[in-house]
C-alpha cells in the first residue's frame, strides 16, 4: 500500500507520482501521443492523442478531484502516467482513471497508482465508492482489480464498469 495518500510525491522504483499542475499539460499531451492507438482507446474509449488546456484545468480544479502525474525519477520532465480521481455529480461516487505510456505498463506501475488513488479515498470520509469504466480487452485493469478481490462482469466487448466500495481504516466498506 502506498505510504502517501497523493500530497507529497511519491516514490516506486524508478518513477516519482506527484499533484499535476497546469505546467505539466505539455509533457502529459507528449504522454498521449506516444501512446499506442490500444492504449489510448483502453482509458477513453477514442483515439484522444491529447488534452485542451480548458480539459486539463477542469481536471485539475480543485473541486473535480485530484489527479497524479507520474514521472520518471531521473528525467522528471518525461511523464509516463497520468492518474485521476474525480467527483462525479453522485455524491459520495468518484470516477478512476489511468493512462500508463506503452513501454512503463507491466512493472507494477498501475497497481500501485491503484493503490495510491484508492488509499487517498479511504482517507477522506466523502468518498463512499469509486467506479472504473475501461475497454472489456484491457487485460491490465481487469487483472489490478482482480488482484485486489474486485468483481468483474463477465464480458466479451464494449465497455466494463466496476463500483469498487472504498473501506475505512477497519476494513469496512463505507
Amino acid at each position: 500500500m502506498p505510504s502517501q495518500t497523493g500530497k507529497n510525491p511519491s516514490i516506486i522504483g524508478p518513477f516519482l507520482t506527484r499533484r499535476a499542475q497546469l505546467a505539466d499539460q505539455q509533457m502529459l499531451n507528449a504522454l498521449h501521443d506516444e501512446c499506442s492507438l490500444p492504449s489510448r482507446y483502453a482509458r477513453y474509449a477514442s483515439a484522444r492523442k491529447s488534452l485542451t488546456t480548458a480539459q486539463w484545468s477542469r481536471l485539475l480544479h480543485p473541486g473535480a478531484g485530484v489527479t497524479w502525474v507520474t514521472v520518471l525519477r531521473d528525467s522528471p520532465e518525461t511523464a509516463v502516467a497520468v492518474t485521476h480521481l474525480l467527483k462525479t455529480d453522485h455524491p459520495g461516487r468518484g470516477e478512476l482513471a489511468l493512462l500508463i505510456g506503452d513501454q512503463y505498463q507491466g512493472q507494477g506501475l498501475g497497481t500501485w497508482l491503484f493503490r495510491l488513488a484508492m488509499s487517498t479515498a479511504e482517507d477522506d470520509p466523502a468518498w463512499r465508492m469509486v467506479t472504473a469504466t475501461f475497454s472489456a480487452y484491457n487485460k491490465r485493469a481487469r487483472a489490478i482489480l482482480q488482484r485486489h478481490g474486485i468483481y468483474l462482469p463477465p464480458v466479451s466487448h464494449g465497455a466494463v464498469d466496476v463500483t469498487v466500495h472504498v473501506r475505512t481504516s477497519s476494513g469496512r466498506c463505507r
